[in-house]
């Protein structure tokens, strides 16, 4: 089992990390056409790369695992991690290659979107020392099925050490090579489509049960502004109820901010339960104390709070364009909550 030390990485994370690209427009062409641009942005993107972003900005320590390219998009992206705290001395720069780019259009009506991806030419990251010391210090690894080879050897570390793994399961993300990796995983929180394809069931807590009964210790589900349901460790059921926004402007990083508000959160649960763990058995000298038990000791409240917050975040992300620019500060977050 790893010890935990002041110095530690909450929340490692392997993912694409990319550049995103926003073009707001009136609606989308249905064919060959000339219209202005409402508004445009650039932000940092990706999944787990956003969830990190979102941790880290809510206090959380984080470092990310990935590879990109040394062009002009691979600058930005570094920049970018760095601008919310994010450690990136594992991600692994290509000479040479292009780093992933993903153009968003976002209707200005509805905030839907039509994403188009050109994904990086880095080669693969490979699985080496620096990783599995930054996985034996941390309290999660945050995946999302993204860089299978590596990913499976990181998640060979965290059960071998009792890192907490936690899963990302997006929309049109499900495929069979997916389920035992689902079933690896400590914390599985997965988005409506999901959870369908992977339980066989269209009711959402039917759904968060099977997830639970199939080894996660935390199971979620997340179904938009209808809100989220949960399954905690001991098999009590929660339903999160969401916050709704009068009008929404873009849904890009709804998702991924709500699991690195949530991961924030259990980590700042983890922090005080490991420094009670360590109180009480330093007269015997012993102060270690896996992650996973911690996760198994979480109280309801604790996990409540964690899932109300970000379901505010990813609430009140929506108000903006972007997944990372519009996050709102903790002031705003609390006063949503009441």
């Amino acid at each position: 089992m790893s010890a935990f030390t002041q110095n530690h990485i909450d929340i490692v994370g392997i993912g694409a990390s990319t550049l995103d690209r926003f073009i707001v427009v009136d609606h989308y062409p249905t064919g060959r056409e000339v219209q202005q641009v409402v508004s445009s942005t650039t932000d940092g993107g990706g999944p787990v790369a956003t969830a990190l972003a979102v941790a880290g900005k809510y206090g959380a320590r984080t470092a990310m695992i990935d590879s990109i390219g040394d062009d002009m998009v691979g600058s930005h992206i570094l920049d970018d991690f760095e601008k919310y705290n994010v450690n990136t001395e594992a991600i692994q720069v290509d000479s040479g290659a292009n780093s992933g780019v993903a153009t968003i259009l976002v209707k200005q009506s509805t905030g839907e979107r039509a994403v188009f991806f050109e994904r990086s030419t880095a080669n693969e990251p490979e699985f080496v020392d620096a990783h599995k010391q930054l996985i034996e210090s941390a309290y999660m690894l945050h995946i999302n099925g993204r860089h299978r080879q590596l990913m499976r050897s990181a998640m060979a570390v965290a059960k071998e050490v009792g890192t907490i793994i936690s899963l990302d399961g997006g929309a049109q993300r499900y495929d069979e090579d997916m389920k035992p990796i689902t079933e690896a995983s400590h914390i599985v929180i997965v988005a409506r489509d999901y959870a369908e394809k992977y339980t066989g069931t269209t009711n959402l807590e039917d759904a968060c049960r099977i997830i639970h009964e199939r080894g996660a210790c935390i199971a979620g589900v997340t179904d938009g502004a209808n809100g989220s349901y949960f399954m905690w460790p001991d098999g009590t059921s929660y339903r999160c109820k969401p916050f709704p926004q009068e009008a929404v402007v873009d849904t890009t990083g709804a998702g991924d901010s709500f699991h690195g508000a949530f991961l924030a959160k259990l980590s700042n649960v983890l922090h005080s339960e490991s420094a009670k763990v360590s109180l009480t058995n330093a007269v015997q000298g012993d102060t270690s104390l896996c992650a996973v038990e911690l996760l198994k000791g979480c109280a309801h409240s604790d996990l409540e709070k964690a899932a109300i917050f970000a379901s505010a975040v990813a609430s009140l992300n929506t108000q903006g364009i972007g997944g990372r620019s519009p996050l709102p500060t903790l002031k705003s977050v609390q006063e949503l909550i009441g």
